[in-house]
């Protein structure tokens, strides 16, 4: 069973027209994208299931999903403009399971294929998640989807898959994890398999699959526009006074971190950073024994980039998120949440999806530097708590910001 010809069965030239009007892109634009997305999209699937955790994931997604409402419906669907607004937010949405860290990589090798801007390619990307997860849960669904069957039918797509996929593609997924799991899945079908190296508890699938419910759920009600300019997190802390309380201060936020800096740390780790930035301040607080833990005491980053309305992390970040993963290593018994937030434009439903994928990338950004994902903790809130007003640019720009609080130390 090939799942990238059956996919493209379903984009009909009527399909493709209202693509091609949704993203703003011409036709033949739009399925030269296509042809680089949907193997994409499929490709990013396979390798999501190479983990006991992403195909309880994707089980999850599948089973409450309408497969059948997705794929009898598209015309309709795309060519009306609430409905399809709905349904290019609940692809969003889903990007950030089925591709993960690659989503970045997907987008740019599409663009440069296509010629299409990055905000396009983002809007194909998130048409066809949807129409990607119908016709793979169509062929695996019956009252359930068992993992075995899943991973099984994934397996299948890697010759037709390997073929189509853009080449700089290739050297991301090689699939062998996903053939390691469904061998172990043949011999041990109806057991609990292995994550880490640890069994995979009935608490954990419920779990996975109620994030799955937020993922979709959340999304449906609403829709952010994909054509923003990109939207830079570059806020300032308050000032804080005596009591530790922050204070508010009027005018214009002072951007400037100072000048750069020497920090020797435990365990012989050296940082160089600005005196008055992000990992100067948590530094502090976290030497400074009077300081004592406060749910309500966050630190704003202050060189964190995201790609326009995507939780995708541009390169110039990722100093920032290696200088935390440093001073956590620095410091063992050190615990952190990341926060999201989001200025009041748009949907609330849509900003607080967007922010807690925002603060969850952080968080794998930070982890993926050898630190235990069980010492970060990432939650997104949205539109709530805004540190400046939201009738200005300046002020929206504040409030769209990442934060660290600091849960143990």
């Amino acid at each position: 069973m090939n799942l990238l010809e059956l996919t493209k069965g379903y984009i009909t030239k009527e399909v493709g027209l209202s693509i091609s009007i949704l993203t703003e892109a011409s036709a033949s634009d739009v399925q030269v994208a296509l042809l680089g997305a949907l193997p994409g999209l499929i490709g990013g699937t396979m390798n999501t299931a190479s983990t006991s955790t992403g195909v309880y994931q994707l089980i999850g997604l599948m089973n409450l999903n309408n497969e059948n409402y997705v794929l009898n419906n598209l015309p309709e669907i795309l060519g009306d403009p609430i409905k399809s607004k709905d349904f290019i937010a609940n692809g969003l949405s889903m990007l950030p399971m089925l591709l993960d860290v690659d989503l970045k990589a997907v987008i740019e090798s599409i663009s440069a294929s296509s010629g299409l801007k990055a905000s396009s390619v983002s809007n194909i990307l998130s048409i066809s998640a949807p129409i990607v997860i119908s016709v793979i849960a169509k062929q695996v669904k019956e009252k359930s989807i068992e993992p075995l069957k899943l991973t099984t039918l994934l397996v299948g797509q890697k010759e037709y898959i390997h073929k189509y996929l853009p080449k700089d593609l290739t050297a991301v997924w090689d699939f062998k994890g996903l053939e390691d799991l469904n061998k172990s899945l043949q011999r041990n079908p109806l057991s609990e398999h292995q994550l880490e190296n640890k069994p995979v508890s009935a608490t954990t699938k419920i779990i996975y699959l109620v994030l799955a419910l937020l993922l979709i759920g959340a999304a449906v009600w609403g829709f952010k526009k994909l054509n923003k300019e990109e939207e830079t997190i570059v806020v300032e802390d308050f000032p804080i006074d005596s009591s530790g309380i922050k204070v508010k201060t009027k005018g214009a936020v002072e951007k400037n971190p100072g000048q750069l800096v020497t920090i020797n740390l435990p365990k012989e780790i050296t940082l160089e950073i600005p005196e008055n930035g992000t990992e100067a301040k948590l530094i502090n607080f976290i030497q400074d024994s009077s300081a004592v833990v406060d749910k309500n005491y966050w630190i704003d980053f202050d060189r964190i980039n995201f790609q326009p309305n995507l939780a995708e992390l541009d390169e110039d970040s990722e100093s920032q998120i290696e200088n935390i993963s440093k001073i956590m290593r620095a410091y063992p018994m050190v615990n952190i949440k990341i926060g999201g937030y989001t200025d009041n434009t748009g949907d609330a439903t849509t900003n607080l999806m967007l922010s807690k994928s925002r603060a969850d990338v952080v968080k794998k950004g930070i982890a993926r530097n050898d630190i235990k994902i069980t010492r970060i903790q990432s939650e997104g809130y949205g539109i709530e708590h805004p540190i400046a007003p939201n009738d200005t640019e300046e002020g929206r720009a504040q409030n769209r910001r990442i934060a660290i609080n600091v849960t143990r130390k």
